[in-house]
């Protein structure tokens, strides 16, 4: 579910794109109503009411292209296996979801406080964070422990080094801002409420 929910929305615009559908110019009117603006929580400008709350989910679900889109989906179903061992898919949304906020708030806290943020990669940090938490790194008790920190290791590095290489390809810079508060939100959620039980992937 929310692969298509992703993949949908940078399908269209790349229609709109080429002028099949719609017209060029979707993707600038798409990013002012549902990209993260931060401004908006301190000025009008609004395109809608409410603007400024949802604006904390759409970003999550928009992107710069299909570079930033396949980097993003792939980061998800790799993720989404390991967390999936652990939580059941309504709790998995769920977490999803509040790092998708979480990411968007620590933005909005320390990042440039103007311009547009799109992109699924604060929640995928968080699902990094809930992870690491869910799968007892914190305090490991068995010679699994090494192969955990080689697969959070891993998971870290292949999702800065597509932040890096998706700005060198798109030009776009890096909201690493948004990486750390998903990531800090993933943590903090699977610390405050572990898991019950593992489950089988």
């Amino acid at each position: 579910m929310l692969l298509v929910i992703n993949i949908l929305p940078e399908l269209v615009l790349q229609l709109a794109d080429r002028g099949i559908i719609a017209t060029p110019w979707l993707r600038t009117a798409v990013y002012a109503l549902g990209a993260f603006q931060p401004d908006l929580m301190i000025k009008h400008g609004a395109f809608f009411f409410g603007q400024s709350l949802t604006m904390f989910f759409t970003y999550g679900v928009l992107h710069t292209g299909m570079t930033h889109l396949v980097i993003n989906m792939i980061g998800l179903a790799w993720l989404g296996r390991w967390v999936l061992q652990y939580r059941s898919s309504e709790t998995f949304l769920t977490f999803y979801l509040l790092a998708t906020v979480g990411a968007a708030e620590a933005f909005a806290l320390i990042g440039p406080g103007a311009g547009m943020m799109v992109g699924a990669s604060g929640a995928l940090f968080g699902l990094m964070g809930l992870y690491l938490a869910d799968s007892g790194l914190l305090t490991p008790r068995t010679d699994a422990w090494h192969s955990l920190m080689g697969r959070i290791i891993g998971a870290t590095a292949a999702l800065i080094l597509s932040d890096i290489a998706s700005s060198a390809l798109l030009g776009n810079p890096v909201a690493w801002q948004a990486h750390a508060g998903g990531f800090l939100t993933g943590a903090a959620l699977g610390l405050i409420y572990p898991p019950r039980q593992p489950r089988r992937a």
